[in-house]
Formats: C-alpha cells, sequence, structure tokens
C-alpha cells in the first residue's frame, strides 16, 4: 500500500530552534549543532552543520560533508528536504535527484518521496526520467494526476526533440494514445486533462479532432479563463480555414449571444456591423475603445488588401483625432494607435500632431512659462502627444538647438508633473 507521510525524525523538537537561525549569521547554528552532535549521530544535524559551513563561506567542507551524508542514503524526509535546500544553494539540482532515486528504492511505496522524484527530474530537464517517474508514481498511487504528469513529460521531449521528425512520430502520437485511453474510459477529471489533450492534437496538425473534442463533451470542462472554449474554437476554425463559421462565431461573442451569429462577408457587412456597434456604444456611459480601433483595423486591411471600400470608413486621421479626444487621457491610447500611425501620409504628421495638441488643456504660455497641464488627465493627453511626436519622427528632423529645446522643455514639464504625486 502507498503512503503518503514521510519518515518522520524523532528530535523535530531538539532542531526546531537550529532552523531557526538566522540565515545571515549562521554562528550560533554551529555551535548549537556541535553540541547536538555529541549526544549521537543524526543524518539531519550533519545536514544542517553543512548548511551552516555552506552559509559562512566554507563550501568545500560543506560539499564533503553533504556527499557523506548522502552516501549513507537518508530516508527521513528532515535530512532529505535539508540536503535539497543545501543543493539549491550550491546551485546542483542534479545532485537532488541522485538522492530521491535513492530514497524511493529504500521506501518504494512513498507517494511523497516519488513526488519529489519527479520534481528533482523536471528541474533539471530530464523529461524521459520525468515520464518513468510519473508512470512509477501512478502505479502506486493511481491519481490522473500522476498519469498525466507522464503525459506532459513526452510532450516536453517532444518540444526538446531536436529531430521533429522524431516528435511527430513517437513522442507526441503516444502521449495522444496515452490520452485517448482515459478518454476512452471515461476518465478525464480535469481541465488540464482537456488542455493537454488539445495541446497534443495542435501539435500532431489535427485540427478537426481537436475542433471535435472543443466542441464535444470535454469541453465542458473548460471553464477557468473567459471564453477559453470559443478561443480554442476560433483557433482551429482559422488553422481549417473554415471562415464562415470563424466569421459567425466571432459575432456571436461580439454581440454576446448564446447562439451562433449570421455569416457576413462583405466589406460592406463588416463597416455596417462596425457602425452598429459603435452607435451602440456611444448610448452607453462607459466609453469602449474596441469598435473605435476595429474601424482603424478594418481600414489598414482593405488598404493591404488593395480593396477601394476604405473610403466607407472615413478618414484615417479624423477617426484617430476623434479617438484622442475619448481616449487620449488613458494610459493606453498611445499603444492603441501607435500601430496604426502608418495610415497618415507623411505630409500630414505635423498638422495630426498640432491638431491633438489643440485639444489639450494647457495653461495660457508666457515669455517665461511653458503651457502647462492643470491636472493629471490633461498631464496624461500631453504625454500622449509627445510620444506620438516621437514615434512619427518630428523630433529627429529637428536640429541640435531645436532639440536641446525640447529636452529642457521635457525636464520642466517633468519637475511640474511631480507635483501631481504629491
Amino acid at each position: 500500500m502507498a503512503t503518503r507521510g514521510h519518515v518522520q525524525d524523532p528530535n523535530d523538537r531538539r532542531l526546531r530552534p537550529i532552523y531557526g537561525t538566522d540565515e545571515e549569521d549562521s554562528s550560533p547554528a554551529l555551535t548549537s549543532l556541535l553540541a547536538f552532535l555529541e549526544v549521537g549521530s543524526y543524518y539531519v544535524v550533519q545536514v544542517l552543520k553543512a548548511i551552516g559551513l555552506q552559509r559562512t563561506g566554507k563550501q568545500e567542507e560543506a560539499f564533503t560533508l553533504a556527499q557523506e551524508v548522502a552516501a549513507l542514503e537518508p530516508t527521513d524526509d528532515n535530512s532529505l528536504q535539508a540536503l535539497t535546500i543545501l543543493y539549491r544553494e550550491m546551485h546542483r539540482p542534479e545532485l537532488v535527484t541522485k538522492l530521491y532515486e535513492a530514497a524511493v528504492k529504500k521506501v518504494p511505496n512513498s507517494e511523497e518521496y516519488h513526488s519529489h522524484l519527479f520534481m528533482a527530474y523536471a528541474r533539471v530537464g530530464e523529461y524521459k526520467k520525468m515520464q518513468q517517474a510519473g508512470m512509477a508514481l501512478y502505479k502506486i498511487v493511481p491519481k490522473n494526476p500522476y498519469y498525466f504528469w507522464s503525459v506532459m513529460s513526452l510532450i516536453m521531449q517532444s518540444i526538446s526533440a531536436r529531430d521533429e521528425n522524431l516528435s511527430k512520430t513517437m513522442f507526441l502520437p503516444l502521449a495522444e494514445r496515452m490520452v485517448e485511453k482515459m478518454v476512452k474510459e471515461d476518465k478525464i477529471e480535469a481541465e488540464a486533462e482537456v488542455e493537454l489533450y488539445y495541446m497534443i492534437l495542435e501539435r500532431l496538425g489535427k485540427y478537426q479532432e481537436a475542433l471535435d473534442v472543443i466542441r464535444g463533451k470535454l469541453g465542458d470542462k473548460l471553464t477557468s479563463e473567459i471564453q477559453s472554449r470559443e478561443n480554442k474554437c476560433m483557433a482551429m476554425y482559422k488553422k481549417l480555414s473554415r471562415w464562415p463559421e470563424c466569421n459567425a462565431l466571432s459575432r456571436r461573442l461580439l454581440l454576446k449571444n448564446s447562439l451562433e451569429g449570421e455569416v457576413h462577408c462583405s466589406a460592406e457587412d463588416a463597416v455596417k456591423f462596425i457602425e452598429d456597434r459603435i452607435m451602440e456604444a456611444s448610448q452607453n456611459a462607459r466609453h469602449v475603445r474596441g469598435p473605435h480601433l476595429a474601424k482603424l483595423e478594418l481600414i489598414r486591411r482593405l488598404r493591404s488588401q488593395g480593396c477601394n471600400d476604405e473610403y466607407k470608413l472615413g478618414d484615417p486621421e479624423e477617426l484617430m483625432f476623434q479617438y484622442f479626444k475619448k481616449f487620449g487621457d488613458k494610459p493606453c491610447c498611445f499603444t492603441d494607435l501607435k500601430v496604426f500611425v502608418d495610415l497618415l501620409p507623411a505630409a500630414q504628421c505635423t498638422q495630426f500632431i498640432n491638431q491633438l495638441l489643440g485639444v489639450v488643456p494647457l495653461s495660457t504660455p508666457t515669455e517665461d512659462k511653458l503651457a502647462l497641464p492643470g491636472d493629471i488627465r490633461a498631464l496624461q493627453q500631453h504625454l500622449c502627444v509627445v510620444q506620438l511626436t516621437r514615434l512619427l519622427g518630428l523630433y529627429h528632423i529637428m536640429d541640435k538647438n531645436q532639440k536641446l529645446g525640447v529636452v529642457r522643455e521635457l525636464m520642466l514639464r517633468y519637475q511640474h508633473g511631480l507635483e501631481f504625486g504629491e
């Protein structure tokens, strides 16, 4: 019968004060340990002494003592955990694997030691041994997580394999068969298990099978992330070039409907759909950015495809200006707009920046004072304009004196902005 518990050290109570010793000053700990050793020879005390030596700069002595204890193959949990801590501080995680390999040979039914062995292999990237340790653990304690640890180890072997052909002909097919066995026996319990199955099928290029899994009973387990199931369906529709279904699912998600949306394929349909969303958003007290950005994205895509329908969506410069008026005081405004600045003709960049500056509420400038923002919202708007100015290359074309003037101005604006943080 498998045992979850570890081998308890009877000296726990006496060792507790030593564990609590200050890490930066290990001298008192060493003194306590030497006194403890006079009573008898205990593995854990010797390891704690080695930790004290390690932390006082005596690395060679610490390593020698630790290896002496490890050679005796201790099986008490305190000694094993202390050695693990020591090896971690020595940056020798591979020695932890040797430690638990010996422990599971002596205590073959320990669930805990087999788990530690698996994790030790994971830390050093021994994926083949992880697979074996996972299956050994599952045979002792037939729990789903342990079985799928082995499956995950196969996936890791496929990812790390230098030969992609080996990955797709051996590791992934074996992982697929292992999961299918659990599916046929109706033993799939957790969302992570479905995620692994989906990952395997996707890596094998079995997009239809992956879609069937997500849309079937197993897909009901995908609940931890919002729209996780729908997003995976969308990814598979794209891989399969099933654009009508992709279109319908996209509309459903955007409209927040429980039914599949209609399939709209023309540019006119896309324009109308976006305009309707913008109209809905305008009636909502809370501004939403998505529909406005969708319009700019559609213009960019129509332009890249050589379509002549972009005029129906409006002038990009005006659309970005209106977007700035709505969202310019948000830190995300710059990152939202920067992907669309290539829609502006080079000759209009200066005009565009001046247009933005015209709606930023700044104080009236004087001979010795800059036009400054009066609150944080205005400061954020002005910062967005400065970022766009730099992105468009308008600072780059300045001469040396103009650039120095901008530097002085920005330093003054920075000092002024600190006032809002007081």
